[in-house]
């Protein structure tokens, strides 16, 4: 992952910690706090799911969501 990647799905626990939210309530502030669009913001975590769900870092950094979020 590269920065801009990790520090979306750093955000993403961040926001889920501070407000405990669904997923698409998480991804809409996130989204909104980065200047990007929702469904960008899901395709960025699609991909990263894709390309480095076997990775320490996203790993560590996925386990701070719920399991039944899609990512």
């Amino acid at each position: 992952m590269d920065s801009a990647e990790e520090e979306l799905l750093t955000g993403m626990g961040n926001c889920y910690a501070a407000c405990g939210e669904d997923f698409e309530g998480t991804v809409r502030m996130v989204a909104g706090a980065r200047g990007r669009t929702v469904p960008d913001v899901k395709a960025t975590l699609a991909r990263l799911r894709d390309a480095h769900g076997s990775d320490p870092e996203y790993q560590r950094l996925r386990r701070r969501l719920p399991a039944d979020f899609p990512l």
